[in-house]
């Protein structure tokens, strides 16, 4: 009882308004120190007493009475205590006051506090109701008019002393008393809670204000709401706590053992409170306890904590706001209602912030209307705000506490300023400012309005509006159709610059303060009428013959009254013409309103019936509304120039190519002659093929002779028919032409014929032989009567005599044979190079016409000639003198002439004898196989009674089976000495091509035997020649032998397939034995490069052996070249067979999405370290410059070495590219200028400067200028020295170098071989031409094109080891030195015809 007595929360209530204890303070902390120890007395006394009340008053469920005393204590007196209710404590009460026994002289006052715990069926809330009472008892003196307050610092109060702290006010008759306790000298032990009762007169309240400044504080508690704490109906409360909880707590709690008891407030904050209570019983158990403090605002915004303590701080709270805080009891097994406790956090917040969105809202002439929002923080604590309202330095204040404000009964117009500030109970801001100015009234209408007008302006008057003149800004005045506007102060204007004669609509409105128009007054006026001024002459573009153009400018300016007539006239001053009469002229014209609106009036006016060519003198003037005007200017102009008659002309000296004319001038001239025109018009008096292009123009006309009166036409054609006329020109163009004239020019030579053409094809009846026909038409200017043409032949071969005829045809039905000539020349000689020309020879004209060729034609080879039969007679051998054997026989066979083209091939023919038939035919050996000729296996298994070809074709006898007689050469050939044939035949269905083998031959046998001659355009046979092989010998030995021979050869090729798997590597190996893996010959040394080029000087064949085999083996390395033959690049190849390989060229970054802007004809070469250091292309065409300098600047290019001239031989071997000194070529967005040229014997360097946008480079062109094509230079060391000054270069600046010739391939391939192979020598390694070339091809097709390349390649390190030679004083053989001296190179080029000596 003792515990839950004391636990039970007292407050002060008041009004229901509750007040927080921390509003509550002492004014004299020190002066109490004595109160301490009375104060430690008073309530254990207290305790005392109270514990001997009715228990009823603590343990009723409906109703428990809190008996709460009021301590009035002064300064020097001791403490005064009351307890229970007025029924026990009446014994206590009825003391008199002054009494001694009254505790130190100390008055008790009884003042009950009832709180009420009310329960209803519906579950509703629970409220505390707190009642106070004054005591009936109380002594009279408390009914004095005068209240008294009694101030506890709540701060000071322990939260834990074992009773609640009661301090009343005393009252007395004439002042109050302010008793204070600092609860900082409470024992810090005490588990009780502090409560203030404050006690009221029975007849009389008064409110204190609390003085923040002051170190004590007044509470006014009329302001304030009381706090109230709900309790659940379930729950017994009860003021005592048990001391120690029931053993089966909480499992068996009762209802009032459930919930905290003592729940109170112990401090406050604007931001924070501190609750603490107590449990239902003290717990020994180890039972586990948890407490649930949940807090809510006014919006239900609510917010839970658990703990295990009996205490807690609430925090993050809105200062000035209540909250309502409910602590629940949590366990294992239940968990309570909870308590509820009401609490407010502080006020005394240190600022508060400024009204947001300050704006003035609707207004009319005298409100104006102003609305804000609350202050973003603390908004809760705001009482009022503050309205300062200001007209110039008067102002007003006013306090809302809504947060808008309408300010009535202003000024109309007027501006006000407005402050808002915002107010609490204990600050307030500093204020926003605006401003606002009251509308403005819309005037009335104008008053008495009038205009008067003058020729040029409108005088405009007018009264004031009767209303709204105090707001009155100004007056608006527009001015229609002029759309002048302006604005005035003054009740009268004067509008300037207007036209004469215009009716003009003035508009008047006042306007006030807030450019509000009021209604406006409209008048319509129009100006004074006026002459108009004098116009402006010009003289007009449209002068004729009879007649002038005028333009009439009228200058109205202000003018605006209306135009009635125009007159104009023009008087003759002079002439130059003669035959006609001088005339004046006169012009009148009614002028159109509607087209004389604008200020400057243009109108073109024509005097007609003039004289032509005359000066005259024009003027003009205007009639309009106010009368005539003055004289315009005066004019000058003069017409026209008439065109002249023609003139009278002769025609004389006729040749065939000109002929003169003279004439007099025109009869009737009516300006200057400036010109004589002779139109001449012709046509051929000789036929024209339909297939020439007709002569254009067919007419000539020869202008600008000038005032001339002869001309010499000098452009005539022969043997036409000429038709002349003639005018003349002056100024006003040309006249007609006169009496036409006819005339015929001589004859002359003709031009050359046309459609000349050759072919050669086989006779109709005899194909063996060839018709050469020529066929041509006769010239498209035959220029006379053809007489005859003349038809040449002429024919070439080296070594042979020239073959040249020719014969004359009339071509007499060349018109009934479309006009085409022909003539059958026969069958010619053999591959001889003929020139076929033609002329004409025209009647009456002794020279010949000109000549027209099909040149370079050569003929094809012809069936060979057979050998004569003395030749035969000489090489004829004895068949029983011959050398023989079983199976062979030694024969010596002819050679043929190479009359009829060159023999390329032998083949021996064999047979039986009377088996062997002669046979000789065309045969074209470039277009076909090889003839279909049976095999020896084929012969054999027919006995030898069919032919057969004992050589392999396209088999050449020279050198090893020539035997040379000294006189004559023949054929040494020992039939049947293969002793090992492959089995195919022709006639093998899976044989792709027979095999010939010279196979054995029978024993004991005549054989007829022919040798057959080859030509590219035919083959023949010999004439017959007889053999016989001995009797058979032993034939098991024979066989032995030849199979014996056969192993050991199909052994032996076996070994060789097996060991490298392939029959081309084997062949190769088996024909070069010393080129072990790569093409031959071999890499040499110097010792054995130097003894081979003597071999290739001793022996040309032997370098053109090695040029076919690198042109066999290069068809090998022939790639695709598909991006080169796109249609969109064809065009950009100079030769269409000289193509860049896809992988190995030059690719060009790609221009707007076009793929095909990539290609250039360049491709990239290994050089001597195994990279690409060379880009080889060919001479740049005009269009593909561009895109030679983009590769350049692409890849960085700083040499670019150039082998050709721009024309050889009369042909564009390359586009000059690059600008000479002193020029400047652009390409797009690049620009090239030369900035030097030296220039040496046989070659030129350059310094190019490329600039693209702002960066700039130089650029070395070497340009060798003495390397012809299909060529070599005249000496080999500037070569040799260009080669090296071209490393220098390459070697001082990295990156690729260009180099081209034409095609970029013959010369281009020849200098790098060079360049590379320099290298070799100066790294001391082998020489390997051969090998060197091989490998540019890879990249480049035919790089070193001709044998001539190769030849030069060889000599050219030949000559240049003999340099090296000849300034080391090295150990080469001194034979090879001296055969350098006279032998620096041999060119081989075709028959190797050229030997240049040194």
């Amino acid at each position: 009882m003792f515990v839950n007595f004391w636990e039970i929360s007292l407050g002060f209530v008041e009004n229901n308004l509750f007040f927080p204890a921390t509003s509550l303070g002492f004014s004299n902390i020190n002066g109490n120190m004595i109160l301490e120890k009375h104060l430690v007395l008073l309530i254990h006394a207290l305790y005392f007493l109270c514990a001997r009340c009715d228990d009823d008053a603590f343990t009723s469920r409906e109703t428990t009475i809190v008996t709460s005393m009021e301590l009035s204590h002064d300064l020097g007196s001791t403490e005064s205590l009351m307890c229970c209710d007025s029924t026990t404590m009446s014994g206590l009460t009825s003391q008199d006051p002054g009494s001694t026994s009254s505790l130190d002289g100390s008055t008790i006052y009884e003042h009950s506090t009832t709180i009420m715990y009310e329960s209803s069926t519906d579950n509703q809330d629970k409220y505390l109701k707190t009642d106070i009472q004054a005591d009936s008892n109380t002594d009279e003196t408390s009914t004095s008019s005068t209240s008294f307050l009694s101030t506890v610092d709540e701060t000071f109060l322990p939260s834990t002393l074992p009773f609640s702290s009661t301090v009343a006010e005393t009252p007395s008759s004439t002042s109050s008393y302010l008793s204070t306790v600092d609860e900082t000298l409470l024992s810090s032990t005490s588990p009780f809670s502090s409560t203030v009762t404050k006690t009221f007169s029975s007849t009389s309240s008064s409110s204190s204000t609390i003085d923040e400044t002051s170190s004590s504080s007044t509470v006014d508690f009329s302001t304030q709401t009381a706090k109230t704490t709900d309790v659940p109906d379930n729950v017994t409360s009860s003021s005592t706590v048990d001391p120690t909880c029931d053993s089966s707590w909480p499992i068996n709690a009762t209802d009032y053992m459930r919930e905290v008891v003592d729940l109170k407030r112990d401090e406050i904050g604007t931001e924070w409170v501190v609750l603490s209570w107590d449990p239902p019983c003290i717990v020994t158990t180890n039972v586990s306890i948890k407490y649930s403090v949940e807090r809510c605002d006014h919006e239900q915004n609510c917010n839970q904590t658990i703990g295990y303590e009996t205490s807690h701080n609430v925090t993050d709270l809105d200062a000035c706001t209540q909250y309502t805080f409910v602590v629940k009891i949590i366990t294992n097994f239940w968990t309570s209602n909870g308590v509820k406790l009401q609490a407010a956090t502080d006020n005394a917040i240190p600022e508060i912030g400024e009204v947001r969105s300050l704006s003035v809202g609707a207004f009319d002439v005298n409100t104006v209307q102003l609305t804000w929002l609350a202050p973003e923080k603390h908004a809760n604590c705001v009482s009022n705000y503050s309205i300062l309202q200001c007209i110039g330095q008067s102002c007003n204040a006013t306090t809302v506490s809504a947060v808008n404000y309408t300010a009535n009964n202003l000024e109309m117009c007027t501006q006000y300023n407005f402050t808002v500030k915002t107010l609490t109970l204990t600050v307030e801001s500093a204020g926003v400012n605006t401003s606002a100015t009251t509308a403005s009234p819309i005037p009335s209408e104008l008053q008495s309005m009038i205009i008067i007008s003058s020729n040029f302006s409108l005088a405009v008057q007018w009264e004031p509006p009767q209303s709204g003149l105090t707001c009155l800004k100004h007056y608006r005045v527009v001015v229609a159709p002029v759309n002048i506007s302006f604005t005035t102060v003054e009740t009268n204007v004067t509008i300037s610059n207007l036209y004469a004669c215009v009716s003009y609509s003035v508009s008047v409105n006042a306007v006030n303060k807030d450019n509000q128009d009021g209604p406006v007054t409209c008048k319509t006026k129009e100006t004074s009428q006026t002459r108009t001024n004098p116009p402006t002459l010009h003289t007009g573009d449209l002068v004729t013959v009879d007649s002038i153009s005028i333009i009439v400018s009228i200058q109205r300016d202000n003018n605006r009254c209306l135009l009635n007539t125009l007159v104009a006239t023009c008087n003759y001053t002079s002439t130059n013409g003669t035959g006609f009469e001088l005339m004046n002229g006169v012009a009148t014209e009614n002028i159109d309103p509607k087209s004389a609106e604008g200020s400057f009036i243009f109108m073109n006016m024509t005097v007609k019936k003039l004289s032509p060519f005359t000066e005259y003198i024009c003027k003009a003037y205007v009639i309009n509304m106010g009368g005539q005007s003055d004289n315009s200017n005066g004019v000058t102009a003069q017409t026209m120039e008439d065109v002249p008659s023609p003139p009278s002309f002769l025609v004389m000296n006729i040749t065939e190519s000109q002929f003169s004319l003279t004439w007099n001038r025109p009869e009737y001239l009516a300006g200057n002659v400036e010109d004589y025109e002779i139109a001449l018009a012709w046509m051929p008096l000789f036929p024209v093929p339909a297939w020439c292009t007709p002569e254009v123009p067919n007419s000539d006309e020869i202008m600008k002779l000038n005032d001339t009166q002869s001309y010499d036409y000098h452009k005539a054609k022969a043997y036409r028919q000429y038709k002349i006329r003639m005018r003349a020109k002056t100024g006003a163009g040309w006249g007609s032409f006169g009496a036409l004239q006819t005339i015929q020019s001589n004859a002359a030579i003709s031009d050359v014929v046309s459609k000349f053409e050759y072919k050669i094809e086989a006779n109709p009846k005899d194909t063996n032989t060839l018709d050469t026909i020529l066929t041509w038409g006769i010239p498209c200017s035959l220029n006379g009567k053809l007489d005859v043409f003349n038809v040449s032949v002429h024919g070439t071969r080296d070594g042979y005599e020239n073959h040249t005829f020719s014969i004359l045809e009339e071509c007499i039905d060349y018109v009934d044979n479309d006009y085409i000539c022909l003539v059958n020349l026969k069958e010619l000689k053999g591959e001889y190079n003929y020139t076929f020309s033609v002329y004409p020879k025209i009647l009456q004209v002794d020279t010949p016409g000109p000549m027209t060729s099909q040149a370079g034609i050569l003929y094809p080879a012809g069936i060979p000639p057979l050998p004569d039969d003395e030749y035969v007679k000489w090489i004829t051998i004895d068949p029983f003198k011959a050398i023989k054997s079983t199976t062979t026989a030694t024969v010596l066979l002819p050679l043929f002439y190479d009359t009829n083209g060159n023999i390329k091939y032998y083949a021996i023919m064999v047979s039986e004898l009377g088996y062997n038939k002669p046979t000789s035919t065309r045969f074209n050996l470039k277009e076909k196989s090889w003839p279909n000729v049976s095999s020896w296996k084929e012969a054999m298994m027919s006995d030898f009674s069919i032919t057969y070809q004992a050589t392999r074709p396209k088999w050449n006898p020279y050198p090893s089976n020539i035997a040379d007689y000294g006189r004559m050469k023949a054929v040494k050939f020992v039939i049947g000495a293969d002793t090992v044939c492959k089995d195919i035949s022709s006639n093998d269905a899976n044989a792709r091509s027979p095999v010939y083998c010279n196979g054995p031959l029978k024993p004991d046998t005549w054989y007829h035997v022919r040798i057959r001659a080859f030509t590219e355009g035919g083959y023949a046979d010999s004439q017959i020649f007889v053999v016989k092989t001995n009797a058979e010998l032993n034939v098991a030995i024979v066989i032995g032998v030849v199979f014996g021979i056969l192993f050991l050869g199909i052994l032996t090729t076996m070994m060789l397939l097996v060991r490298k798997c392939s029959p081309y590597v084997v062949l190769r190996r088996f024909l070069h034995s010393d080129m072990p893996g790569s093409p031959v010959p071999a890499p040499f040394t110097r010792k054995k490069f130097i003894a081979h080029c003597q071999q290739l000087v001793d022996n040309p064949g032997k370098l053109s052996n090695e040029f076919r085999l690198l042109q066999t083996l290069s068809v090998d390395l022939q790639m695709p070249t598909n991006s080169a033959c796109l249609q969109a690049n064809r065009k950009k190849n100079r030769y269409s067979d000289i193509l860049p390989y896809d992988f190995s060229r030059v690719k060009l970054e790609v221009i707007d999405n076009d793929p095909n802007t990539d290609y250039i004809n360049a491709s990239f070469i290994r050089g001597y370290t195994g990279e690409d250091e060379y880009i080889a292309c060919q001479g740049p065409k005009e269009e593909t410059t561009y895109d030679f300098w983009r590769m350049v600047d692409q890849y960085n290019i700083n040499i670019i070495v150039m082998l050709t001239q721009l024309v050889e031989k009369g042909k564009e071997k390359c586009h000059q590219y690059y600008p000479t000194i002193r020029e400047t070529f652009r390409y797009e967005n690049m620009t090239i200028r030369c900035t030097s040229e030296l220039d040496f014997r046989t070659y030129t360097q350059r310094t190019l400067v490329l600039q693209k946008e702002n960066k700039k480079r130089s650029i070395i062109q070497l340009h060798f200028k003495d390397w012809p094509d299909h060529d070599v230079p005249e000496d080999f060391d500037p070569m040799i020295n260009f080669c090296q000054i071209m490393r220098r270069n390459i070697s001082a600046s990295k990156g690729f170098v260009v180099v081209h010739c034409s095609a970029g391939i013959g010369r281009t391939g020849t200098l790098i071989a060079i360049d590379i192979l320099l290298q070799h020598l100066r790294d001391n390694r082998k020489l390997d031409i051969f090998g060197t070339v091989y490998r540019l091809r890879h990249h480049r097709i035919n790089m070193v094109q001709r044998e001539v390349n190769i030849s030069q390649t060889y000599f050219s390190i030949y000559r240049y080891f003999y340099k090296c030679s000849y300034n080391a004083e090295s150990k080469i053989n001194p034979f090879y030195i001296s055969r350098a001296n006279t032998l620096i190179y041999i060119i081989v080029s075709n028959k190797y015809s050229r030997i240049l000596i040194s």
